[in-house]
């Protein structure tokens, strides 16, 4: 349903999604959780935290926690940002402004 949202290109994720997104905060100098979609647009430090393996009803695995230091996109879209600067801040763009603004109206 995303082509009823304007969304006609689907978006690619070089990375695994099911694990934990985390981004490196400059100014709160902390690690928080980020989306799939901000994970993929940030341009600063980047990491990944993921079982190593699974097992069916097997609750204790070991975890494997890695810096991610694949392309930035800018945000809603597959255009990859060739000069990074990695200053700590989501790279984006008008559609960024517009999906923004409706989700701050609904409170």
């Amino acid at each position: 349903m995303a082509e009823k949202r304007g969304e006609i290109e689907k978006l690619q994720f070089p990375f695994n999604t099911a694990g934990l997104l985390e981004v490196f905060n400059t100014n709160l100098n902390g690690w928080y959780r980020v989306t799939a979609k901000d994970f993929r647009s940030f341009d600063g430090q980047r990491r990944i935290t993921e079982p190593t393996k699974t097992e069916l009803g097997n609750v204790v695995v070991p975890m494997r926690t890695y810096a991610y230091e694949g392309p930035v996109f800018i945000w809603g879209t597959n255009k990859i940002v060739m000069d990074t600067t990695n200053e700590g801040k989501m790279i984006t763009s008008a559609y960024w402004d517009k999906a923004h603004k409706i989700s701050g109206s609904r409170g």
